[in-house]
């Protein structure tokens, strides 16, 4: 085999500077002979970013965290594959390369990449499990083969990719412009609208941001994102600009302002102008809020991103902006800015992290059939694989690269799909989970060990110390994904019970854990699904309550019926306080699912005398709530008002003066009427159940 040296290699750089390009290089063979061509073939220098745990590699590093990869720019990026594949780092890391320069990746011989196991294999098994191949490397092999990549390879020597010079043409900053100018005069003029702008990496998003504040710097505007990383390159083209200086830190520069979305919805706005950054990883009921809340607001996100996928979002978004906002402006930048149009190394990640992926969609619900499909099955078949993870990321708003390998590589995981005579129509994942050691059990009751994987055992064992949930074989639907046109259909439920039916003999319990809304938990409820636990705190971006639903493959179970049991005693007392501000409609449908208790007769002899007599809220409330908390199904038959008065001013123990104001009841009379109308359709079901 020659030896090759850096000049080697000055085609392949002088073709990519030309062409405005970056390129993927793969370097293959033994550890120690790919990290000595590093130094002989790229000779590393300060303009390079290296993730390494090599220790010959100088300057190397493993970040633990993506903003300490992001928004830096490198002639040369490596990524050593022998320190672990890591799909959100490495695709985070090909965002840095700029134009003219090369990603170099260090993996085995592609040969040996299907019994090859990595660092990071063990990452996606849960514990109690082992990963004994990898499908997402196994799909690598066969991709690496089919891509036109440069490669050298300690076996088969160097190879690279050359297609010649293009006609020389520079960055084209004219739809960048062009954006700027309509969302410019959309907020400006008299009935401005929501708009949103959706473009992939590298089209210069963020900075249109910072622009558009420099464009419009007598207006306030207000940035907001879930993270201020996510927003440095709005106040860096902000401040180059108006020629100011900018240190990366500053969250308030000129007339724009960082301000994270749960303070924003706390605040009192009045013409302020509010952008919203990478609103893809915010999920849609925050975003509804938002958009109501401004008067000029644009949404900007990633399409295909490293920390989250855009699709999802943009078509629920859409939906709701389409019925409520019919005159919003959607706008889509295409233009690289960062490179030139046909860039070879975005294609090859997009490829790889079937970021590219994209769901056909189809009307046709005839001849349904499930299965089961195994990683393999999924790892070798692309079509396949495609419609399964464009199916994730439709389904959830903060899908990343990361859950590709998840998919394919966790030894824990089973898939379940159901699909017409084309193609999926949906799909589960279920992660099986339980029978942890009794050695363990006294090291998770004090909060020294939490095994990986393993969350509803240990969430419901929390609850009341009983270690059947720990040693009990649990199924735990990690994600139910319909395809979005064929929702209200049934599909959904009828996947769950086709799950539960190839379960049934091989689990005690089918379980699920979810940021709790009352249509979600309405799904589970339909299906016979109990609610057993609701999160103390509410997730940062969602501003949702995580809920824990469980279903025992027989019945009765007595241990199922017990949590169950003190699920409703917290809640009940929890209303008033912690959940004083939980959606009164997902506080029904809670409690509507709980078994009537019986009411004791001094109560109803009370309730029967108030119906003689002016009604007090100070004097005879806990009569209502006693009712209520015994018989909460009563709420079914109740009117709106009277739904909102028992959930929110009894139950939730909210103030009069917040309920008058939310429900119009602005005198005395109008509230004192509406109680009393409450407690007169009470006593008319009470009666009507007794």
């Amino acid at each position: 085999m020659p030896a090759y040296k850096a000049s080697n290699l000055d085609t392949l750089f002088a073709e990519l500077a030309h062409n405005q390009h970056r390129q993927l290089f793969l370097l293959c063979g033994e550890h120690h002979w790919a990290i000595r061509q590093v130094k002989n073939l790229f000779k590393p220098s300060a303009n390079c970013l290296l993730l390494s745990k090599h220790p010959e590699l100088a300057n190397a590093c493993w970040p633990e965290h993506l903003h300490q990869i992001l928004g830096q720019e490198f002639e040369l990026a490596l990524y050593d594959g022998y320190a672990g594949i890591e799909p959100n780092k490495l695709a985070a890391l090909s965002g840095t390369v700029k134009a003219g320069g090369l990603l170099i990746l260090i993996l085995p011989e592609l040969d040996d990449l299907p019994c090859w196991q990595d660092p990071s294999l063990a990452t996606w098994c849960s514990h109690g499990f082992t990963a004994t191949q990898s499908p997402f490397l196994q799909r690598w092999q066969k991709l690496f083969k089919e891509l036109d990549i440069s490669f050298y390879s300690q076996r088969h020597g160097l190879s690279l990719s050359l297609h010649g010079k293009s006609q020389q043409s520079h960055i084209d900053f004219s739809e960048q412009q062009s954006t700027l100018t309509e969302i410019t005069t959309r907020l400006q003029s008299k009935k401005p609208h929501p708009i949103l702008l959706s473009a992939d990496r590298g089209r210069g998003k963020s900075a249109t941001l910072g622009m558009l504040a420099a464009a419009m710097r007598d207006h306030t505007f207000i940035i907001c994102a879930l993270q201020y990383r996510a927003v440095v390159n709005s106040f860096k083209h902000l401040a180059r600009q108006l020629d100011m200086n900018y240190l990366g830190h500053e969250r308030h520069i000129a007339n724009l302002r960082f301000v994270p979305p749960d303070q924003l919805l706390t605040m009192q706005l009045s013409d302020e102008i509010v952008l919203i950054d990478e609103a893809a990883a915010i999920p849609v009921p925050i975003l509804i809020a938002l958009v109501n809340k401004a008067q000029r607001c644009v949404f900007s996100s990633t399409i295909i991103g490293y920390e989250g996928n855009g699709r999802g979002y943009t078509l629920r978004f859409k939906r709701y902006l389409s019925k409520y906002y019919p005159e919003f402006l959607a706008l889509q930048m295409q233009q690289p800015i960062r490179y030139q149009q046909h860039d070879p190394l975005e294609a090859q990640i997009n490829h790889l992290f079937a970021l590219d992926c994209h769901y056909p969609t189809t009307e046709d619900t005839s001849n349904l059939t499930y299965a089961k499909l195994t990683a393999c099955e999924l790892a070798l078949n692309e079509p396949l694989l495609h419609q399964a993870f464009s199916l994730l990321v439709l389904a959830h708003y903060q899908t990343t690269v990361n859950d590709l390998r998840q998919l394919l590589d966790s030894p824990s995981q089973a898939i379940f799909i159901v699909r017409n005579s084309q193609q999926l129509l949906g799909l589960s994942l279920v992660n099986f989970e339980g029978q942890i050691e009794y050695e363990l059990h006294d090291d998770i009751a004090q909060g020294k060990r939490r095994p990986k994987g393993h969350l509803l055992p240990q969430q419901l064992f929390a609850a009341q110390g009983e270690s059947h949930f720990l040693t009990a074989k649990t199924a735990r639907i990690v994600r139910i994904a319909i395809a979005p046109n064929l929702h209200g259909k049934g599909l959904g439920t009828q996947l769950l019970k086709y799950v539960e039916q190839q379960l049934e003999q091989s689990v005690d319990y089918v379980g699920s854990s979810f940021g709790a809304t009352s249509t979600l938990l309405n799904f589970w409820q339909k299906n016979d699904y109990k609610t057993v636990k609701l999160g103390y705190k509410q997730d940062k971006a969602s501003g949702e309550y995580a809920a824990m639903v469980l279903k025992s493959t027989t019945d009765p179970e007595p241990h199922l019926e017990c949590l169950y049991q003190h699920f409703r005693m917290n809640f009940t007392y929890q209303l008033s306080n912690l959940y004083q501000q939980l959606p009164w409609q997902l506080v029904k449908c809670i409690l509507v699912a709980m078994p009537t208790q019986d009411i004791p007769e001094p109560l109803i002899r009370q309730l029967n005398f108030m119906m003689s007599k002016q009604t007090l809220l100070e004097q005879d409330s806990a009569t209502l709530w006693q009712v209520l908390v015994c018989c909460p199904a009563l709420l079914l038959a109740l009117s709106d008002i009277s739904q909102q008065l028992g959930i929110r001013l009894l139950l939730q123990n909210n103030t009069k003066e917040l309920l008058k104001v939310d429900l119009s009841l602005d005198s005395k009379k109008q509230f004192s009427l509406a109680f009393n109308t409450l407690v007169r359709e009470i006593h008319e079901q009470l009666s009507t159940l007794h």
